[in-house]
């Protein structure tokens, strides 16, 4: 399902791509994007009630009533096309209980990933209405009144409607929104499950500084050396880093079949992609080598279930559009997957396993360029998907079938800042 919403949003990506526009004109890519950072409030007034085993009494299934909370996040995003669209992540922090429950519980939203749409672009000094989607990791945490614990974590879809009011430096954002399929099974013990919601709505409240990325690459000097590089496949190393997420998109039989009170589709923490590669800049095309370092914890009733991975991935890609600066590429990749288990049930260790593996992936995502070629620091998004990596354990699977996400990621070309610095004096 995950990985149908996220093909939905490449397919409309790349149909924004073939619209037909004017010829490309310097001026008109460096007005295509401007990037911001801020802050947000979403707020959740309430919630349904929630369920608890009354252990220390008849053992019946009891109600409790839950309070409302407010999430604190992060905002990294920028405005694409003129603005008409706003693509954006937004960290989410710890949540804030409104009160105090008998029976402790919180809920946490993920990294919302999510794209606004313009009917009437938003410019300075407008107040415009928008559509938005967006989605993220929910979870949900619960203890019993013996102080065991309970996660549960699902992928979520939220539209929102709202209000983008855009200043010369400033950008503010009112949304209300409305989650689809908030319902989920809770496990109140090992063995005896109930019914409980995620929020089916939310409010956001968001602030937002603009930034100019693109200016100081409208200059002169910048335009020769596009044309330099884009005669050449000189000056094309690079080094990336930048923050990334993954999401599973496989069931677990190990888990569903013996341990179904256990997080199935637990998420990975957040994790840093450092790659460093080369870009045959003539023929844009690139190949490159990515580190990444991920953990997925499992832990309820007593049993404790963390798998630590570590990859290499070795990976090429073609570049195969330049919309005025909105350059998508698609390309493959073999990962070097070094993967540890470690189990714990009611405090016994169980046998741990190790599993050192090649994969292949397909990779895709996009650059934004204020130049055609002639940048020494870009903006990517990159996205893998594994189609086939798993663990087998005791006959049964633990997949690891994951997107990997890495939103934005800061691209950095040495050889091309020293070209341009040479050329500056």
């Amino acid at each position: 399902m995950l990985l149908k919403k996220l093909n939905y949003c490449f397919l409309f990506i790349l149909l924004l791509i073939s619209i037909k526009t004017k010829a490309q004109d310097w001026e008109r890519r460096h007005q295509f994007a401007k990037a911001y950072f801020g802050v947000s409030n979403y707020i959740v007034p309430n919630v349904p009630n929630g369920s608890y085993l009354d252990t220390e009494g008849n053992g019946s299934i009891q109600s409790f009533t839950k309070s409302g909370f407010m999430s604190p996040a992060i905002n990294i995003g920028a405005t694409h096309f003129w603005g008409y669209a706003d693509f954006y992540i937004s960290i989410n922090t710890a949540s804030i209980k409104m009160g105090q429950d008998e029976i402790e519980n919180s809920y946490r939203f993920g990294t919302f990933t999510g794209l606004r749409v313009y009917p009437f672009a938003s410019k300075e000094r407008t107040i415009r209405p928008y559509l938005g989607y967006k989605f993220s990791p929910f979870r949900y945490k619960q203890e019993d009144i013996n102080g065991q614990k309970y996660g549960y974590t699902q992928v979520k879809s939220v539209f929102d409607i709202g209000l983008g009011i855009q200043l010369p430096k400033f950008y503010f954002t009112m949304e209300y929104s409305r989650v689809l399929n908030p319902s989920f099974d809770t496990y109140l013990s090992r063995t005896v499950k109930s019914v409980d919601q995620f929020p089916s709505q939310t409010f956001q409240i968001g602030l937002n500084y603009m930034i100019e990325t693109t200016k100081s690459a409208s200059r002169e000097s910048n335009k020769q050396l596009n044309k330099e590089f884009g005669v050449s496949n000189k000056w094309g190393l690079f080094l990336a880093i930048g923050p990334s997420s993954a999401f599973p998109t496989a069931s677990s039989s190990y888990v569903t079949d013996l341990y179904p009170f256990l997080d199935n589709k637990a998420f990975p923490g957040i994790f840093a992609d450092i790659a460093i590669g080369y870009h045959f800049t003539k023929l844009d095309l690139i190949t490159a080598v990515s580190y990444r370092q991920m953990t997925q914890k499992r832990s309820a009733y007593e049993l404790d279930l963390n798998i630590n991975r570590k990859g290499f991935n070795f990976e090429a890609y073609k570049f195969l559009v330049d919309y005025h600066g909105f350059v998508p590429y698609v390309g493959l990749g073999v990962s070097y997957e070094d993967i540890h288990l470690t189990e714990n049930n009611n405090g016994v260790p169980q046998p741990p396993q190790q599993l050192s593996t090649f994969t292949p992936n397909i990779v895709f995502g996009w650059d934004i360029r204020p130049s055609v070629k002639g940048d020494w620091w870009i903006l990517r998004t990159n996205l893998r998907y594994f189609p086939l990596l798993e663990l087998e354990r005791q006959q049964k699977s633990l997949s690891l079938q994951f997107i990997e996400f890495n939103f934005i990621q800061f691209v950095f070309y040495p050889q091309r800042l020293r070209k341009l610095n040479r050329m500056n004096f």
